[in-house]
Order: structure tokens, then C-alpha cells, then sequence
């Protein structure tokens, strides 16, 4: 499977679920890549750092890629059963040509509006991907917006539940499942970890599981 996680937004927390992506694809036994299309290559640091500092967990290689990655990743697929692609907080040609070689795309994003606003270009260029797909005899990118960084408050599901509802009408799906900011998200990753690695937090644990199993399994609920 090939994933691509990206958004225009910056701060979403794309480079956090892609790592979490590719460590949980990584359990189901199937070699594993993490390809960093990012400038920043906090991916790249983050598989260079699992590598030194948590050699017992699952194994992540990582890659570095710019530009059209059509002919790079294709060059993966036949080493690994998995390819989780972070593409960065820009509109790239990284993430535009990472949209016509890869079988999801996961769009974290935040319920915010202005973030919201963001996603109508997203929407845009998966259209128009979509369009080259299906002139090319591919079959559509799945594309699922997640929200990321919410608050764990009754209340604030209905500032979910707005947001899908704006989002879906971009044309977009949305997961059913959303990420609750937790600071063990962030404290995990350090030195190459994830919330798997460990049983410091189950409430974290599960939620990343739940959602990532939502979005990667092979057939897509209606």
C-alpha cells in the first residue's frame, strides 16, 4: 500500500501521523518505508532516529525525495509492501505527483476555520489527480480528512461534526474517528518512538490504532 499524508497547512501534525502510519502498517509484518518529500525532513530524523535509539521495535527505513517522486516510489514498490510518503505543509510538486502513485491520502487538518479554508485547493488537486487517474485506467485516490489536535470535551464534537459536514462538501471525505491533542504524541516520538512502542499511554494508543485501522483497511465503508 502506498500512503501519502499531506495537507497545504502547516502544523497539522502530518509528519506525526506518518510515522505512527508507517510504525502500524509496519506490525502487520510487511516491509515498511518512510519516504520524507519535506524540506524539513522531520520524517527522515524521526526513521534515522528509530533506527539508533529503538532497534528492537518495528523496523521504518526512510528515504529522502523532491520533485516528481512518480518513478522513485515506483522503484520502492518492489521492495517494500508499504510506502508511507510525508509530503510537507505546501502545495508541491512532491504532493501533486504523490497523488497519482498512491492508494490513500490522509489529510490531518484541524477544525479551525481558517484550516478548514485550506482544504478547498486540497479538494482541488485530488479532483484534478483523480481526473489524470481515471484517464490513465488507475483506479481514484481515496483521500479521508482527519482532525487532528482536538479537544477531549463533550462539547466540542459539535465543532466536529460542523467541520465534516464543511469538509464533505468540498467533496472530501472525512474519518469517523478524530485525534485528541495529547502531549504523549509528541513525547513518544522522541528518539524515533511512537505511542506503539510503549504502554505509557492506552488512551493514545488505542485512539491512533482505531483511526489508522479506520483509514488503511483495504475495503472503505461507504
Amino acid at each position: 500500500m502506498i500512503v501519502l499524508v499531506g495537507n497545504e497547512k502547516g502544523g497539522v501534525g502530518k509528519s506525526t501521523i506518518a510515522a505512527h502510519a508507517a510504525v502500524r502498517l509496519a506490525m502487520t509484518g510487511k516491509s515498511t518505508i518512510l519516504v520524507d518529500a519535506d524540506p524539513q525532513a522531520t520524517s527522515w530524523a524521526w526513521a534515522e532516529a528509530r533506527k539508533r535509539f529503538q532497534p528492537s521495535t518495528e523496523k521504518v527505513d526512510t528515504t529522502k525525495m523532491t520533485g516528481d517522486i512518480r518513478s522513485g516510489i515506483q522503484d520502492l514498490v518492489e521492495s517494500y509492501g508499504h510506502i508511507v510518503i510525508d509530503c510537507g505543509g505546501t502545495d508541491s510538486p512532491a504532493s501533486r505527483s504523490g497523488m497519482l502513485v498512491a492508494d490513500r491520502l490522509i489529510i490531518p487538518s484541524k477544525v479551525a476555520r481558517r484550516d478548514l479554508e485550506v482544504l478547498i485547493n486540497v479538494s482541488a488537486l485530488v479532483l484534478a489527480a483523480n481526473e489524470k487517474r481515471e484517464n490513465s485506467g488507475q483506479k481514484p485516490l481515496l483521500a479521508r480528512v482527519v482532525f487532528n489536535m482536538t479537544r477531549a470535551l463533550p462539547n466540542f464534537w459539535a465543532r466536529i461534526d460542523a467541520a465534516s459536514k464543511v469538509v464533505e462538501s468540498m467533496g472530501l471525505g472525512v474519518s469517523k474517528y478524530a485525534i485528541v491533542d495529547r502531549v504523549s504524541y509528541d513525547d513518544s516520538q522522541y528518539q524515533g518512538g511512537t505511542v506503539f512502542d510503549s504502554n505509557r499511554d492506552l488512551k493514545a494508543s488505542d485512539e491512533m490504532d482505531r483511526v489508522l485501522q479506520s483509514l488503511l483497511r483495504k475495503i472503505q465503508p461507504e
